[in-house]
């Protein structure tokens, strides 16, 4: 049996499961900037059974709306998130991010709650796991506080903060027959019950970001030794709308899985490209 991931930076990829694809966290809006670049188009996504939102941030919904338009799919994330999706594709947030939205698309936008079970097939299957959002170390902040080229832009970066309000924070157990794949948005590691409910799962998807990278080496590696997964999978490590984000240095996250998880395998995605995992 196979799985497969496309990956198109931040927490956006297509998980692909026998004749199911589902996409997470949308986001194409990068700006020039960013770093891998991004080829993949929003109007080349095709073939998507459902999509599913970790959180309300602008770079983990901005396509939702579209794509639920345009691809007559549902969608599936918290109110706030709805109501973020719904107000950026009618311009109320970024004017030139306009898009056309009926009523019939709006209403595949679904509300969900944490545990929330989502059978897309009778083979794949999305329970909604409680989590919360990386609280931003001081290591960070002070990054950003003192980068001029973040401080010559605060008022459109604080603009999007404060427009896409984050609502509920979801994780994702995705069960596809007998394997289990989990995954974040965000990185929350203090939930530990949450965790220890999927303890060796099969793949691991791993967003990293949001802390110096040795807290994030400390905080994935206590996820890595609950879930105890067979692969591990990085994601949210690119620079994707700097001078809000940075290209994350993941080595010390690598020493870790090195020193305490030799014999756990570390798949590192690539932008645009597929990785197939034989399981």
């Amino acid at each position: 049996m196979q799985i497969k991931i496309k990956w198109f930076g931040t927490a956006n990829y297509i998980l692909e499961l026998g004749n199911v694809r589902l996409h997470f966290d949308p986001f194409f809006f990068r700006n020039e900037n960013s770093f891998p670049e991004l080829q993949t188009k929003k109007e080349e996504i095709k073939d998507i059974n459902a999509i599913f939102i970790s959180h309300g941030h602008f770079d983990h919904i901005t396509e939702a709306g579209w794509l639920a338009e345009n691809l007559e799919i549902p969608v599936y994330c918290s109110e706030i998130a709805k109501e973020n999706i719904i107000n950026h594709v009618e311009g109320k947030i970024i004017e030139d991010q306009k898009y056309s939205i009926s009523e019939v698309a709006k209403n595949r936008i679904k509300t969900c709650k944490f545990h929330d079970k989502i059978q897309i097939s009778p083979e794949v299957s999305v329970e909604l796991i409680k989590s919360e959002h990386i609280k931003f170390d001081l290591v960070t902040i002070l990054s950003r506080l003192f980068s001029w080229k973040f401080l010559k832009q605060i008022k459109s970066m604080a603009h999007l903060g404060k427009a896409f309000l984050m609502g509920d924070v979801f994780g994702f157990s995705t069960t596809y027959l007998d394997k289990n794949i989990i995954s974040f948005g965000s990185l929350w590691h203090e939930y530990e019950d949450e965790l220890r409910k999927h303890e060796n799962c099969d793949i691991f998807i791993v967003p990293l970001a949001g802390n110096s990278k040795r807290h994030m080496a400390k905080k994935a590696g206590k996820m890595v030794d609950i879930l105890k997964p067979k692969v591990v999978i990085p994601v949210h490590w690119d620079n994707f709308y700097p001078p809000i984000s940075r290209l994350e240095n993941l080595n010390p996250f690598y020493k870790y899985m090195e020193n305490k998880h030799p014999n756990i395998l570390i798949m590192m995605p690539k932008m645009d490209e597929e990785i197939v995992i034989d399981v």
